[in-house]
């Protein structure tokens, strides 16, 4: 199935073409969901639809770069939206906290956590402007996909892997040397 018709129907807004493209569009996002993340049917159900809406949105707001990946976006977003629904519902509220939740206070590793948070953010600040740009797009979005990230810069998959990981050769020498001195 050609899924760019999908994002040119919402652009148009042609209503009979959406007619026709929503369900299949929308099975195929259920059938990715209880195949590659184990959920139920009215779980794949509601993702689906939500994922779709979210899509509908960003294509309006002409913040999709690349029509031909919509697929990508679809089942990233819908697995991501499937994950935060199952995390929401693990959610407890307790009136105490339950002593296998208790953690001891540990004043020292959170010294040492915020030096080494310092050091990263002076060696990010050491990047090139474009390097800065793109490893914060993945450190703000680390669930995302090399497809959509790819997208998001109008770069290939295999440069986007690339390039991810020689800023991120580049941040650790720098840690190293800043935490060595």
């Amino acid at each position: 199935m050609d899924y760019s018709k999908f994002v040119d129907a919402v652009l148009q807004n042609d209503t009979e073409e959406l007619d026709s493209l929503v369900p299949v569009i929308s099975s195929v996002l259920m059938k990715f969901l209880r195949v590659r993340v184990g959920a139920d049917y009215h779980d794949a159900q509601d993702c689906a639809q939500n994922t779709l809406l979210l899509t509908i949105e960003k294509i309006k707001e002409d913040k999709l770069n690349n029509p031909e990946a919509i697929i990508y976006y679809l089942f990233t977003t819908a697995k991501n939206d499937y994950l935060k629904m199952i995390n929401r519902n693990k959610e407890s509220n307790y009136e105490e906290v339950p002593d296998s939740h208790k953690v001891e206070g540990d004043q020292l590793n959170n010294l040492l956590d915020e030096e080494r948070q310092s050091i990263l953010k002076k060696c990010m600040n050491a990047l090139k402007p474009d390097f800065r740009s793109y490893i914060s797009y993945w450190f703000e979005n680390p669930g995302d996909e090399a497809v959509v990230v790819a997208d998001h810069f109008g770069i290939s998959v295999s440069n986007a892997w690339t390039k991810k990981h020689r800023i991120l050769k580049l941040l650790k020498e720098c840690c190293e040397k800043k935490l060595a001195l």
